[in-house]
């Protein structure tokens, strides 16, 4: 349509022309089917004018008539499309609501005709993904395998059709299925792209979320050497180390479970120092070593770590193993404190409260185990509000039993047992110990 004004205007501008300088220049002659006309060339420049305005009109009439049911289809797809963004619009929205297999069906009813066929079925199976979700109450209205298999069936009907798509789309769902503790299945999901991206750093990160998740310390620890080669920003040196410690404390705890002191001793001796060196590994190694009977070990390498720092921690595992010799047991912890922690108080202290009090659990329970439960009441004095601490609420309940206080026993007791969520039911330990 532009270029046919273009073409009137600059034929009016000529025409305009010729009048202003060639008034009365020129005559034409047009002979058709018996009809002459004669004019001037002025006026022959005006029919020129008509005519080509009347073709153009009737080229514009002819190509409209021809490519009308172009034009219809194009607005029929158009409506189509429109209509079915608005369904997936509609499915976020009933997502929103919690309506699970609302969702799912405004999602899909539009696949085939949405301006991102793809994005429908990522909907669909968020939708259905969340029908599993615990935090979403009511949202389950079906079984948790009916939900699988439909999510199985749409992801495959998305690698088919959109295979480049796929790879993101697997990716979304294995990271919503970590985030709903579905590990297993997220594991499943994730061997393909472990397999198409072996060196992929994001997929690497995301694997060792997982095996970490499933509790697979050992391929976890056949990972680190790759992770320690990772330069992604979200792996910085302090998440690597807590990695690292995770992956002992896993491999510790195996190792315990089987009673396997030869495998303990040799993952202690190839801990990387900054890995060993904190409170929580120290005390889940030397628990390990006291599960396995090795509770002289147990006892000095705590000891060895309170000579450094004295942690809460630190003292209550030290206080809990069965000292052959107790009375050697607490001259060994009276040298690791200071000389003004040695002299049980009945006021609580303000400085190093928590580990004067840790301090204080220890000197009670070796009290108890030199069968002196009146020592051990004066040093239930230093630990301050009782309810701190599930253990300190117990220790003094075994002390006023032994004392035959059986009333505040009972107190104690009934307090801790609320504490702990438990009713009615003692810990073995405390109740061999009575």
């Amino acid at each position: 349509m532009k270029r046919v004004i273009f073409w009137i205007l600059i034929l009016a501008l000529a025409i305009g022309a010729g009048v202003y300088f060639l008034p009365g220049a020129g005559s034409a002659m047009l002979e058709l089917g018996g009809w002459r006309v004669e004019t001037t060339a002025v006026g022959f420049l005006l029919i020129v004018l008509v005519a080509v305005i009347v073709l153009g009109l009737v080229w514009r009439v002819l190509a409209g008539l021809v490519h009308l049911p172009a034009r219809l289809t194009r607005r029929t797809a158009e409506q189509k499309r429109q209509a079915a963004d608005e369904k997936l619009l509609r499915a976020w929205a009933e997502r929103q609501r919690r309506q699970t297999d609302l969702a799912r069906r405004y999602a899909l009813a539009g696949v085939e005709d949405g301006s991102l066929p793809p994005m429908h079925f990522q909907v669909a199976i968020d939708a259905l993904i969340d029908g599993i979700d615990p935090s979403r109450q009511g949202a389950m209205r079906h079984s948790r395998s009916d939900y699988r298999e439909e999510i199985v069936d749409l992801f495959e009907t998305v690698s088919r059709r959109f295979p480049k798509f796929a790879e993101f789309l697997r990716l979304h769902i294995v990271q919503r299925l970590m985030s709903l503790g579905e590990v297993e299945w997220a594991q499943e999901m994730m061997e393909p792209l472990v397999d198409s991206h072996p060196r992929d750093e994001a997929i690497l990160l995301i694997r060792a979320q997982l095996l970490e998740c499933a509790g697979d310390y050992e391929a976890l620890a056949g990972l680190l050497p790759t992770l320690r080669r990772v330069k992604d920003k979200q792996l910085t040196s302090d998440e690597l180390l807590r990695v690292e410690r995770q992956v002992l404390l896993g491999r510790i705890e195996a190792a315990s479970r089987e009673r396997d002191l030869d495998r303990l001793s040799r993952l202690w001796a190839e801990a990387g120092r900054n890995v060993a060196d904190n409170a929580a590994v120290t005390v889940a190694y030397a628990r390990a070593l006291q599960r396995s009977g090795a509770d002289k070990a147990a006892a000095e390498l705590l000891e060895k770590r309170l000579g450094r720092r004295r942690e809460v921690a630190t003292l209550h595992a030290w206080a809990e193993i069965e000292h052959a010799d107790p009375a050697e047991a607490r001259r060994r912890l009276l040298r690791l404190v200071p000389e003004d922690w040695q002299e049980p108080a009945n006021a609580p202290d303000v400085r190093d409260a928590r580990e004067r009090a840790a301090f204080a659990y220890a000197m009670a329970r070796l009290a108890l185990a030199e069968n002196d439960p009146s020592a051990a009441q004066i040093w239930i004095g230093r630990l301050g509000p009782l309810d701190r601490d599930l253990k300190y609420l117990a220790v003094a309940a075994r002390v006023h039993a032994r004392l035959r206080d059986s009333s505040e026993a009972a107190l104690l007791y009934e307090r801790a047992l609320s504490r702990a969520g438990i009713e009615g039911k003692l810990s073995e330990s405390d109740a061999d110990a009575d």
